[in-house]
Parts: structure tokens; C-alpha cells; sequence
């Protein structure tokens, strides 16, 4: 009797661990999901830059919706007063990119981040969701290259800006048109960005190429529920 019994309650301790194991796995992906979304591999697992990836997303929590952060100009402020601009167009695996160009154009000598801090990026990128709102899927750092006449990585004698160990990409000719603008793009095109370096960080859309590569294919320039 005593045999049934003790049989009895060890199963029942056994469902018991199973729901707890299963609540516990549901509340472990939950608490994933609210950190912020899962990046495709390649992903850089060093610590160190996962937890500077969080705080980035923690930065830009209050600019996820374009919606509540533009202002009647079209540009966005952020709690610093840095302006990002409105950009002239939406570029296809990118986004729309609103760029504080003061900080790009003016910063000498020209440093990574806004006034050398990483936290404070150059550009946000924005991008429609599956309802068309467009919303932050990354940042991007620009820095303005010292030389304005080469735009060949092989003969440009300033050492590649890098940031949480990658190398930005460049330098690269402009490509955002300024009529008004001293810089032109290497088809002799008027650009309000000079020859720079930059790089990416899709901290708030998943990049199965990898977070800090230029370009993401789950981005589009329409509505995408991707």
C-alpha cells in the first residue's frame, strides 16, 4: 500500500518539476523578448559589447516611434538637444537615416561619436513596420575622414576608426545630396556629407548578416511584418 502511495506522490512530484521547468522556460523567453530583439548570427558574443549593445538600447528606448520624437520641421531633437535632420530619402536594406550633420561637418578634429561618446551616434535609422509606421532599427557612426581628396582605403593615411573592436567601414565618397554643400560624391554629385567612416548597429531589428554590418536584408523601405 505504502509501495502505491509513495509511487503516487513521486509522480505527481515529477508533473509538479515539469510544469515548474515549462513556467520557467516561458518566463526566461518572455524576459528575453522585452530586452530587446535576438540578433542572427554572425553575432558577436563578447560580453563586453553585449553589454554596451544593451545600454545603447536602453539610450534609445524614448526614439523607437518616430511618431512621438519628430518635431514640425521633420527632424528629430534628442533629451540633448543634438538635432538629427530629416533625410532626403529612404535607402533600400537601410532605412530612413536622420543624421545630426553639424556634429559630422564640424567636429575637429573628427572623433567617434558625438563629442567623442560612443553612446551618441551621428545618425538614426528608421524603418516601416507590418503598419507603416516607421519605426528605430539602428544607430550609425559617422566620422568625418581628414583627408577630403581620397576616398581609397589603400593610400588614406588615417587609421580606421573602430568602435566595440570592429572596424568602420571607408573611407567612402558622400551619398546624401545638399545643394548648398562644398562636398561632392565621386560622380562629381553635390553631397552634404564628405568622404567618411562609418558603422552600424542594428540594435532594434534582427540582422542575419550580423549586427554591425552596413546593409539588412529584413529591412525595406516598405511595410514589412519581417
Amino acid at each position: 500500500m505504502m509501495g502505491w502511495f509513495s509511487a503516487v506522490i513521486e509522480r505527481r512530484m515529477l508533473i509538479g518539476w515539469a510544469i515548474v521547468a515549462i513556467v520557467g522556460a516561458i518566463a526566461m523567453a518572455t524576459l528575453l523578448a522585452l530586452a530587446g530583439p535576438s540578433f542572427g548570427a554572425p553575432e558577436n558574443t563578447d560580453p563586453e559589447v553585449q553589454k554596451d549593445l544593451a545600454a545603447l538600447r536602453q539610450e534609445t528606448r524614448y526614439l523607437r516611434d518616430l511618431n512621438k520624437v519628430v518635431n514640425d520641421e521633420g527632424n528629430v531633437v534628442d533629451d540633448e538637444g543634438n538635432v538629427y535632420v530629416h533625410p532626403g530619402r529612404c535607402v533600400p536594406q537601410m532605412g530612413w537615416h536622420y543624421v545630426v550633420r553639424n556634429n559630422v561637418l564640424d567636429e575637429d578634429p573628427p572623433a567617434v561619436g558625438i563629442g567623442g561618446d560612443p553612446l551618441k551616434f551621428e545618425a538614426l535609422l528608421y524603418a516601416p513596420d507590418d503598419t507603416g509606421a516607421l519605426k528605430l532599427v539602428a544607430v550609425e557612426w559617422i566620422v568625418r575622414s581628414v583627408d577630403q581628396t581620397d576616398a581609397d582605403p589603400n593610400t588614406n593615411p588615417q587609421p580606421q576608426p573602430q568602435l566595440f573592436g570592429q572596424a568602420f567601414d571607408g573611407p567612402m565618397w558622400g551619398h546624401e545630396p545638399w545643394k548648398d554643400s562644398p562636398y561632392l560624391s565621386d560622380t562629381g554629385r553635390t553631397e552634404w556629407m564628405p568622404i567618411h567612416y562609418e558603422l552600424h548597429a542594428w540594435i532594434w531589428k534582427s540582422n542575419p548578416n550580423g549586427v554591425f554590418e552596413g546593409f539588412n536584408p529584413n529591412v525595406s523601405c516598405s511595410p514589412t511584418s519581417g
